[in-house]
């Protein structure tokens, strides 16, 4: 069982938490940025072809 009184394990659990929690942010957040690219991409070869 988990000892919950035990203050370096919930040290090393909260720092874990915030350590997941940014670095999800950080993929989706570059992610994102990798779409709103080709998408951009996408749309000015789009433009080009259209005339």
């Amino acid at each position: 069982m988990v000892d919950w009184t035990d203050q370096e394990f919930l040290l090393i659990l909260i720092f874990d938490i915030l350590a997941v929690t940014f670095a999800l942010w950080w993929l989706s957040r570059r992610v994102k940025s990798k779409i709103d690219e080709v998408n951009l991409r996408k749309s000015k070869r789009w433009e080009r072809e259209d005339k």
